[in-house]
């Protein structure tokens, strides 16, 4: 009888263990950008920071920025990768833009 009770003992820390190892404790975080549709299936994006110049965007303010009615308002020019220039200015739906989080192919949240 003592066996099983030390079997079951064992086993309960072993779950509670790992429950609490893989719960989710780190903040959410992506980069962000402008994207601009070709028309041909590829995009123009325009990498962007977040509110202290970084390249993360967590919490509540990942949230907001994952808005689709959210406009980004940058204060100098930005460089894609492809070398097309963004001038100063906001960008979102209103004027043809998205803003984008993360690598997505389809570009769901």
């Amino acid at each position: 009888m003592k066996k099983i009770n030390y079997l079951l003992v064992f086993t309960l820390m072993t779950t509670v263990f790992l429950w609490s190892s893989c719960s989710d404790t780190e903040e959410l975080c992506h980069e962000c950008h402008i994207a601009l549709d070709n028309g041909d299936g590829t995009e123009t994006a325009w990498d962007i920071t977040n509110s202290s110049g970084g390249e993360d965007f967590c919490g509540s303010e990942l949230s907001t920025v994952e808005d689709p009615a959210y406009e980004h308002t940058i204060t100098e020019a930005l460089v894609s990768d492809s070398g097309d220039t963004l001038q100063p200015g906001t960008y979102g739906v209103s004027n043809g833009y998205e803003i984008h989080c993360e690598d997505h192919g389809d570009h769901d949240h």
